[in-house]
């Protein structure tokens, strides 16, 4: 599947290249030489292939402006549910960067195999699978080895651990979000359409339902602080009471941690990726593995107890994106 969107017409092209930034509909009509029916016709029709065109009235005329694959959406949310022991098990873990120089897929291969191995079926990512995208002019723009959208998409297709029968739920964090700023691609969406075993759940967070327990996904959009748990407590406090998840599962943070804190069972998930230049710079200490999680509950389906065990790497292999072969673990077939 071609993961570039070749469906949009002459026009349509220009007229999302005219929306990079918000212009009236008189201004819209004058550029492309088109009436405002034409115009909003062409709006109807490039909404209905994906891009988020936003319309609004002010004063005496429509402004328009495109956040092209950008969700506006107030929650995300999505159901699970437990095996027949009222179980739900899984690995977790974020910032994958996978397309940076400091990828450790050789380690992400390792987690997948030993999740296989123990009978989990489930993964989930919090978070900044991608290596993201950088300016030419910054100073951290070789520290990537693919520089492209749709390239780091191609990457992540045919590299991303596979195996028969587990799922990948994600979401997307702040490096992803650089596709969405430089090139209107949401990548997270991009990565689900050609894979069908990872499942995108949504830009930054998504409250996932095992059964009647809610779990908030979050990746971390701030910095690092001198205290490990303050961003987390920080997360926790914020909540109203009517508001508070079960379980948070915190990502982007680059930290293994786990505590309860107003009921909230909190665990900080690490990365999968080596310190980067950037984290190094800027003085991050970055933790690294997976957390294997089991969530047990009631006959009624609620939250009985969050069993949660960490597995920790403290060796990362130098320029492991040279070496590093995809892991495809499919079922053998059997034979009479």
């Amino acid at each position: 599947m071609d993961t570039k969107n070749d469906e949009f017409s002459e026009k349509e092209q220009e007229l999302i290249s005219l929306l990079d930034k918000e212009k009236s509909l008189t201004q819209v009509c004058s550029n492309l030489e088109l009436n405002k029916y034409e115009i909003l016709g062409l709006v109807s029709s490039i909404r209905g292939k994906g891009q988020n065109i936003i319309v609004k009235r002010l004063d005496d005329d429509i402004y328009l402006i495109n956040h092209g694959e950008r969700e506006i959406k107030d929650k995300n949310s999505f159901s699970l549910n437990t095996d027949n022991n009222h179980e739900f098990k899984f690995v977790a873990f974020s910032d994958t960067r996978l397309g940076s120089k400091s990828e450790q897929l050789s380690i992400l291969n390792d987690i997948y195999r030993k999740a296989h191995e123990m009978g989990y079926n489930n993964a989930i990512l919090c978070g900044n699978i991608s290596a993201g995208l950088y300016p030419i002019t910054d100073i951290y723009a070789e520290t990537n080895f693919i520089d492209d959208t749709y390239q780091q998409v191609d990457y992540i297709k045919d590299n991303y651990p596979y195996v028969e029968g587990m799922k990948t739920y994600f979401i997307t964090g702040k490096v992803d979000d650089t596709h969405l700023k430089k090139n209107k691609v949401n990548i997270g969406k991009r990565i689900s359409q050609v894979r069908s075993d990872m499942i995108y759940l949504g830009d930054n967070s998504c409250d996932v339902f095992i059964d009647n327990v809610r779990m908030q996904v979050l990746c971390s959009k701030l910095g690092k602080t001198y205290t490990v748990s303050y961003r987390t407590q920080q997360q926790v406090d914020s909540f109203r009471s009517e508001d508070k998840p079960d379980i948070l599962l915190h990502g982007g943070l680059l930290q293994m941690e786990k505590f309860t804190d107003r009921s909230v069972k909190t665990i900080s998930v690490p990365s999968v990726v080596a310190t980067t230049k950037e984290m190094n710079d800027k003085r991050y200490s970055n933790t690294i593995g997976a957390w294997f999680v089991t969530v047990k509950t009631d006959n009624k389906g609620n939250l009985l107890s969050v069993r949660a065990f960490n597995s920790p790497y403290y060796v990362t292999k130098k320029d492991d994106y040279h070496s590093a072969k995809p892991l495809k673990l499919v079922k053998k077939k059997e034979t009479n």
